[in-house]
């Protein structure tokens, strides 16, 4: 009944979708990490994006590493990356929450809410891959991740 009387209140309202996805780092293994997760789950590579592939420079040991890919198994996402050459990465702050939010106003809503009291780390700003996008480290230690497919009109905001 709860989720009827959910629905039935937010007929009058623009409907939105969030996702959570978990966000998996690593110290330059990245590659080795999605082919043994991807095996493992019986999953499928979707995506992959390497720092060569990037606007923004790389030492050449680098350019090969993952700047970004996406797996899937069973109806679950999963992302993963090398952090950024020199970045410190310890057990605890490689797992990241990404949440992928379809309507732009509330992505900066929730951006604000969950930086109260934390620290942004990236602002929320437009990409080169198309996305609205921020970092924040919640007053509770947790890392967040918001992400915003742009649509054509939106792009240039």
């Amino acid at each position: 009944m709860l989720l009827l009387t959910t629905k039935m209140a937010s007929r009058d309202c623009k409907e939105s979708t969030m996702k959570l996805i978990p966000y998996l780092h690593f110290a330059g293994n990245a590659e080795e990490a999605l082919h043994f997760y991807t095996e493992a789950l019986e999953g499928e590579i979707l995506s992959i994006q390497r720092y060569a592939d990037a606007p923004v420079p790389s030492d050449e040991d680098y350019k090969q590493k993952i700047m970004h890919a996406r797996f899937q198994f069973d109806g679950n996402l999963v992302m993963i990356s090398d952090v950024f050459k020199g970045s410190p990465l310890q057990v605890g702050n490689n797992v990241q929450l990404s949440v992928d939010v379809d309507d732009a106003d509330k992505m900066e809503r929730l951006f604000a809410k969950m930086a109260a009291g934390g620290k942004i780390r990236m602002p929320l700003e437009n990409t080169f891959w198309g996305a609205r996008f921020g970092m924040v480290e919640d007053k509770f230690g947790v890392l967040w991740m918001f992400n915003h497919e742009l649509k054509k009109d939106e792009e240039d905001k």
